[in-house]
């Protein structure tokens, strides 16, 4: 499917996981898509949506309509030990992840991954959108990430909850390395 990418998942009562997958020079055809993965699972927190020592590296498009190397709606995200590097697109370069909202776990998790060298022609790198999920960035790698429109939002976007541990967060070009959407988190 051209407007989805290399991959396309979409199942309301599914769950999905990538494992050791490697994506290179991926591009969609498609003016406004998906670079290399849109997965879409059940929206209750038992369906998984993981993405595991995986890597995603020179998805190129340069089309501003065209987004996301990976992202990822519903469910519980876990992404453990990932690389998405070197991808260049018109918005929201590397991972966009809403995953499913409850208060009492946290749903989104990027975990030992990599995020380096991307390029927005537009804006944002990471975009956690759960709109009052929990999130967390755990001993990840962010660097030298880019765009081109500098004051519209940041590397890192949050629309939830989110907690940064243990990260390196360096020479990133944005006027707002990291944006909170709400107020209220």
């Amino acid at each position: 499917n051209a407007y989805y990418g290399a991959i396309y998942f979409q199942n309301s009562a599914g769950q999905s996981v990538l494992y050791e997958v490697c994506a290179y020079d991926c591009c969609t055809t498609y003016g406004y898509s998906y670079q290399f993965a849109y997965i879409q699972v059940g929206n209750v927190i038992s369906s998984k949506n993981y993405v595991n020592y995986s890597s995603m590296s020179r998805c190129v498009h340069n089309k501003w309509s065209a987004g996301w190397t990976l992202a990822l709606y519903y469910g519980k995200i876990f992404c453990l030990s990932d690389n998405i590097s070197l991808n260049k697109c018109g918005r929201r370069t590397a991972i966009g992840c809403w995953p499913t909202v409850d208060s009492n776990y946290v749903t989104s998790s990027l975990i030992y991954s990599s995020f380096a060298d991307n390029h927005a022609i537009e804006y944002i790198c990471i975009c956690l959108d759960g709109g009052g999920a929990k999130s967390e960035i755990k001993s990840c790698n962010i660097l030298r990430n880019t765009q081109g429109i500098l004051d519209k939002y940041g590397t890192i976007l949050s629309k939830e909850k989110l907690m940064i541990y243990d990260s390196c967060i360096l020479e990133n070009t944005a006027n707002y390395i990291f944006y909170q959407e709400s107020t209220s988190y």
